[in-house]
Protein backbone atom coordinates (compact mmCIF):
# COMPACT_ATOMS: atom_id res chain seq x y z
CA UNK A 1 0.00 0.00 0.00
CA UNK A 2 1.27 3.21 -0.88
CA UNK A 3 1.22 6.93 0.21
CA UNK A 4 -2.10 7.31 -1.49
CA UNK A 5 -3.77 3.97 0.01
CA UNK A 6 -3.34 5.30 3.46
CA UNK A 7 -5.02 8.94 2.34
CA UNK A 8 -8.19 7.12 1.35
CA UNK A 9 -8.12 4.88 4.32
CA UNK A 10 -7.78 7.80 6.39
CA UNK A 11 -10.47 9.84 4.29
CA UNK A 12 -12.65 7.20 5.06
CA UNK A 13 -12.14 7.08 8.57
CA UNK A 14 -13.13 10.84 8.90
CA UNK A 15 -15.76 10.23 6.85
CA UNK A 16 -17.40 7.48 9.16
CA UNK A 17 -16.47 9.63 12.09
CA UNK A 18 -18.90 12.23 11.10
CA UNK A 19 -21.45 10.02 10.62
CA UNK A 20 -21.39 8.53 13.83
CA UNK A 21 -20.82 11.92 15.65
CA UNK A 22 -23.68 13.30 14.21
CA UNK A 23 -25.75 10.44 16.09
CA UNK A 24 -24.44 12.34 19.41
CA UNK A 25 -26.39 14.28 21.59
CA UNK A 26 -24.30 17.18 23.84
CA UNK A 27 -24.23 14.99 26.97
CA UNK A 28 -22.85 12.23 24.63
CA UNK A 29 -20.05 14.44 23.17
CA UNK A 30 -19.17 16.09 26.59
CA UNK A 31 -18.98 12.58 28.54
CA UNK A 32 -16.94 11.39 25.45
CA UNK A 33 -14.38 13.87 25.88
CA UNK A 34 -14.13 13.49 30.21
CA UNK A 35 -14.36 9.57 29.57
CA UNK A 36 -11.96 8.88 27.18
CA UNK A 37 -10.12 11.80 25.95
CA UNK A 38 -9.60 12.80 30.03
CA UNK A 39 -10.64 16.97 29.12
CA UNK A 40 -13.13 18.14 29.50
CA UNK A 41 -13.83 20.99 26.66
CA UNK A 42 -13.33 25.08 27.65
CA UNK A 43 -16.96 26.10 26.17
CA UNK A 44 -18.79 29.44 26.40
CA UNK A 45 -21.63 28.47 28.77
CA UNK A 46 -24.07 31.77 27.13
CA UNK A 47 -23.98 29.89 24.38
CA UNK A 48 -23.57 26.02 24.65
CA UNK A 49 -23.19 24.51 21.29
CA UNK A 50 -22.05 21.12 19.60
CA UNK A 51 -20.26 22.93 18.08
CA UNK A 52 -17.52 23.60 19.94
CA UNK A 53 -17.06 20.40 21.58
CA UNK A 54 -17.01 18.74 17.96
CA UNK A 55 -14.19 21.31 17.48
CA UNK A 56 -12.28 19.51 20.40
CA UNK A 57 -13.03 16.54 19.48
CA UNK A 58 -11.49 17.02 16.03
CA UNK A 59 -8.19 18.63 17.38
CA UNK A 60 -7.95 15.99 19.65
CA UNK A 61 -8.04 13.20 17.04
CA UNK A 62 -5.60 15.20 14.51
CA UNK A 63 -3.11 15.52 17.21
CA UNK A 64 -3.26 12.13 18.27
CA UNK A 65 -5.01 12.04 21.11
CA UNK A 66 -7.90 9.86 20.88
CA UNK A 67 -8.46 7.26 18.00
CA UNK A 68 -11.83 6.55 15.54
CA UNK A 69 -12.02 3.17 17.43
CA UNK A 70 -12.34 4.89 21.01
CA UNK A 71 -15.27 6.40 19.96
CA UNK A 72 -16.67 3.90 18.23
CA UNK A 73 -16.30 1.47 21.06
CA UNK A 74 -17.99 4.60 23.16
CA UNK A 75 -21.09 4.87 21.08
CA UNK A 76 -21.72 1.17 21.19
CA UNK A 77 -21.39 0.86 25.34
CA UNK A 78 -23.82 3.73 25.87
CA UNK A 79 -26.38 2.74 23.76
CA UNK A 80 -26.20 5.82 20.68
CA UNK A 81 -25.36 3.27 17.82
CA UNK A 82 -25.66 0.15 17.80
CA UNK A 83 -23.17 -2.56 16.59
CA UNK A 84 -24.55 -3.32 13.10
CA UNK A 85 -24.61 0.63 12.59
CA UNK A 86 -21.20 -0.37 11.41
CA UNK A 87 -21.80 -2.61 8.76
Amino acid sequence: MGLFGKSKQKDATIDQMRVLLDNFQFADLQAFCIDVIGEKPVIDKEHLSNIEVLDFIWDKYHKGAMQFSQLKEFAIKNNIVSESFFE
